[in-house]
């Protein structure tokens, strides 16, 4: 079983350049393999069109889009060489 994961959208991060608010655009659209038991994640992560996780008997969206937003944010925010506002 698979799961198209498809997350479009805008955060506001803190620059630590000038402390200074910041968009950051979020687009992440992969596939996920989800795998019942630690053999079938074995099978499935070696396909190469997508990732594989262990989804068990229940699966939390909420929790699965939160990681992978966390997971494409920059290690530390900052505006390009000489855009921080004034």
């Amino acid at each position: 079983m698979s799961l198209l994961l498809a997350i479009h959208g805008e955060v506001e991060l803190t620059c630590q350049r000038c402390l200074g608010g910041m968009r950051h655009t979020v687009q992440i659209e992969r596939t996920l393999h989800l795998a019942r038991n630690e053999t079938e994640l074995e099978r499935l992560d070696a396909l190469p069109d997508g990732d594989a996780i262990l989804a068990g008997e229940k699966l939390n969206l909420v929790d699965l889009v939160e990681d992978e937003v966390l997971l494409s944010l920059p290690l530390a925010a900052m505006h390009a060489e000489g855009e921080c506002p004034a």
